[in-house]
Protein backbone atom coordinates (compact mmCIF):
# COMPACT_ATOMS: atom_id res chain seq x y z
CA UNK A 1 0.00 0.00 0.00
CA UNK A 2 2.50 2.55 -1.30
CA UNK A 3 4.75 2.38 1.22
CA UNK A 4 2.52 2.73 4.17
CA UNK A 5 1.53 -0.03 7.02
CA UNK A 6 -1.88 -0.96 6.99
CA UNK A 7 -1.99 -0.77 11.09
CA UNK A 8 -1.28 3.01 10.17
CA UNK A 9 -3.79 3.69 7.78
CA UNK A 10 -6.24 2.05 10.26
CA UNK A 11 -4.74 3.68 12.60
CA UNK A 12 -5.73 6.82 10.78
CA UNK A 13 -9.05 5.91 9.95
CA UNK A 14 -10.21 5.50 13.68
CA UNK A 15 -9.01 8.40 14.68
CA UNK A 16 -10.95 10.16 12.15
CA UNK A 17 -13.88 8.61 12.59
CA UNK A 18 -13.83 9.45 16.56
CA UNK A 19 -13.09 13.04 15.71
CA UNK A 20 -15.98 13.19 13.18
CA UNK A 21 -18.10 11.56 15.97
CA UNK A 22 -17.14 14.28 18.20
CA UNK A 23 -17.91 16.97 16.16
CA UNK A 24 -21.44 15.48 15.53
CA UNK A 25 -22.38 15.47 18.98
CA UNK A 26 -21.46 19.27 19.53
CA UNK A 27 -23.48 21.66 17.94
CA UNK A 28 -22.93 25.31 18.21
CA UNK A 29 -22.37 26.97 21.25
CA UNK A 30 -20.74 23.70 22.63
CA UNK A 31 -24.12 22.52 23.46
CA UNK A 32 -24.58 18.68 23.51
CA UNK A 33 -27.33 18.36 21.06
CA UNK A 34 -30.04 15.19 22.12
CA UNK A 35 -29.48 11.86 20.84
CA UNK A 36 -33.05 11.11 20.49
CA UNK A 37 -34.96 14.02 18.81
CA UNK A 38 -37.92 15.57 20.92
CA UNK A 39 -41.20 14.26 19.26
CA UNK A 40 -44.49 16.30 18.56
CA UNK A 41 -46.39 13.86 20.77
CA UNK A 42 -43.86 14.62 22.95
CA UNK A 43 -44.18 18.09 23.13
CA UNK A 44 -48.32 17.75 23.53
CA UNK A 45 -47.85 15.93 26.81
CA UNK A 46 -45.16 18.01 28.07
CA UNK A 47 -47.68 21.20 27.88
CA UNK A 48 -50.98 19.23 28.96
CA UNK A 49 -48.71 17.34 31.84
CA UNK A 50 -50.91 14.26 30.40
CA UNK A 51 -48.05 11.51 30.59
CA UNK A 52 -44.54 11.29 31.98
CA UNK A 53 -41.45 13.04 29.38
CA UNK A 54 -38.33 13.74 30.46
CA UNK A 55 -38.51 17.88 31.26
CA UNK A 56 -34.91 18.39 30.78
CA UNK A 57 -34.55 17.60 27.46
CA UNK A 58 -37.71 18.47 25.92
CA UNK A 59 -36.61 22.00 27.08
CA UNK A 60 -33.16 21.82 26.08
CA UNK A 61 -34.80 20.78 22.33
CA UNK A 62 -37.16 23.65 22.64
CA UNK A 63 -34.82 26.05 23.55
CA UNK A 64 -31.83 24.80 21.07
CA UNK A 65 -34.40 23.61 17.83
CA UNK A 66 -35.89 27.04 15.91
CA UNK A 67 -38.49 24.99 14.24
CA UNK A 68 -39.55 22.71 17.63
CA UNK A 69 -39.57 26.10 19.49
CA UNK A 70 -42.61 27.50 16.61
CA UNK A 71 -44.66 24.23 16.88
CA UNK A 72 -44.65 24.45 21.11
CA UNK A 73 -45.45 27.96 20.55
CA UNK A 74 -48.35 27.36 18.89
CA UNK A 75 -49.26 24.45 20.24
CA UNK A 76 -49.38 26.88 23.18
CA UNK A 77 -51.30 29.50 22.01
CA UNK A 78 -53.84 26.86 20.75
CA UNK A 79 -54.24 24.78 23.92
CA UNK A 80 -53.95 28.17 26.57
CA UNK A 81 -56.82 28.58 28.63
CA UNK A 82 -55.83 31.83 29.57
CA UNK A 83 -52.60 34.04 29.71
CA UNK A 84 -51.30 36.42 31.95
CA UNK A 85 -48.62 38.77 29.97
CA UNK A 86 -45.15 39.77 31.77
CA UNK A 87 -46.40 41.83 34.50
CA UNK A 88 -44.83 45.68 34.86
CA UNK A 89 -42.97 45.96 38.00
CA UNK A 90 -40.56 48.28 39.30
CA UNK A 91 -36.49 47.48 39.71
CA UNK A 92 -37.09 46.09 43.12
CA UNK A 93 -35.33 42.84 42.52
CA UNK A 94 -37.83 40.95 44.84
CA UNK A 95 -39.73 38.21 43.91
CA UNK A 96 -43.72 38.17 42.57
CA UNK A 97 -46.08 37.34 45.73
CA UNK A 98 -49.13 37.35 43.53
CA UNK A 99 -50.01 37.01 39.82
CA UNK A 100 -53.66 37.50 38.58
CA UNK A 101 -56.00 37.48 35.34
CA UNK A 102 -59.40 37.53 35.13
CA UNK A 103 -59.14 33.39 34.66
CA UNK A 104 -57.03 32.66 37.37
CA UNK A 105 -55.07 34.09 40.27
CA UNK A 106 -51.67 32.52 41.59
CA UNK A 107 -50.45 33.01 44.84
CA UNK A 108 -46.86 32.57 46.58
CA UNK A 109 -47.34 31.84 50.59
CA UNK A 110 -43.97 30.86 52.30
CA UNK A 111 -44.80 27.69 54.49
CA UNK A 112 -44.93 28.08 58.32
CA UNK A 113 -43.62 24.85 58.98
CA UNK A 114 -40.81 25.09 56.97
CA UNK A 115 -38.91 28.68 55.64
CA UNK A 116 -37.18 27.05 52.47
CA UNK A 117 -40.46 26.09 50.98
CA UNK A 118 -43.51 27.98 49.15
CA UNK A 119 -46.97 27.16 48.49
CA UNK A 120 -48.06 28.02 44.96
CA UNK A 121 -52.02 28.41 45.56
CA UNK A 122 -54.05 28.32 42.33
CA UNK A 123 -57.50 29.67 41.72
CA UNK A 124 -59.53 29.40 38.72
CA UNK A 125 -62.01 32.20 37.97
CA UNK A 126 -65.60 31.03 36.14
CA UNK A 127 -63.88 33.06 32.95
CA UNK A 128 -61.62 29.87 32.68
CA UNK A 129 -64.35 27.45 32.28
CA UNK A 130 -62.56 24.49 34.19
CA UNK A 131 -63.97 22.47 35.93
CA UNK A 132 -63.50 20.28 39.25
CA UNK A 133 -60.58 17.25 38.50
CA UNK A 134 -59.26 19.10 36.00
CA UNK A 135 -55.25 18.75 36.23
CA UNK A 136 -54.61 22.43 35.31
CA UNK A 137 -50.84 23.05 34.30
CA UNK A 138 -49.25 26.70 34.32
CA UNK A 139 -46.35 27.08 31.68
CA UNK A 140 -44.13 30.19 32.37
CA UNK A 141 -42.20 31.29 29.15
CA UNK A 142 -38.89 33.62 29.26
CA UNK A 143 -36.74 34.54 26.56
CA UNK A 144 -34.41 31.74 26.95
CA UNK A 145 -36.23 29.66 29.69
CA UNK A 146 -39.20 27.50 30.74
CA UNK A 147 -41.09 26.25 33.36
CA UNK A 148 -43.68 23.99 34.26
CA UNK A 149 -46.06 23.71 37.26
CA UNK A 150 -48.52 20.75 36.68
CA UNK A 151 -50.86 20.76 39.91
CA UNK A 152 -53.33 17.59 41.19
CA UNK A 153 -56.92 17.83 40.17
CA UNK A 154 -58.99 20.68 40.54
CA UNK A 155 -60.88 20.89 43.71
CA UNK A 156 -63.39 23.81 44.94
CA UNK A 157 -62.05 25.51 41.94
CA UNK A 158 -58.50 25.47 43.51
CA UNK A 159 -55.21 23.80 43.67
CA UNK A 160 -51.85 23.92 45.42
CA UNK A 161 -48.40 22.89 45.17
CA UNK A 162 -45.70 22.84 47.80
CA UNK A 163 -42.11 23.54 45.80
CA UNK A 164 -39.23 24.51 47.45
CA UNK A 165 -37.83 28.16 47.61
CA UNK A 166 -34.94 27.78 45.05
CA UNK A 167 -36.62 25.34 42.88
CA UNK A 168 -35.94 26.87 39.10
CA UNK A 169 -39.88 26.38 38.10
CA UNK A 170 -40.70 28.63 40.80
CA UNK A 171 -37.98 31.19 40.44
CA UNK A 172 -39.45 31.32 36.56
CA UNK A 173 -42.87 31.57 37.13
CA UNK A 174 -42.24 34.61 39.94
CA UNK A 175 -40.25 36.10 37.67
CA UNK A 176 -42.35 39.57 36.59
CA UNK A 177 -40.85 38.78 33.11
CA UNK A 178 -42.04 35.34 32.11
CA UNK A 179 -45.62 35.17 30.61
CA UNK A 180 -48.05 32.82 32.27
CA UNK A 181 -50.01 30.28 30.10
CA UNK A 182 -52.80 28.34 31.66
CA UNK A 183 -53.68 24.54 29.90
Amino acid sequence: MNGIAEDRVETVFVALQAIRGVKAEYGANSVVKSIVPVMFGELVHYVHGTALVDEARVKAAINSDLVLRRQFNNLLKSSRVATAPSQAQAASGESLVQRKTRAFTLVFKSSRANKDQIYVLLTVHAESGMADGHRPVIIASLFSELGRLQFPPLKDQSAQLLLEIDDERLVIVQNADAELSLI
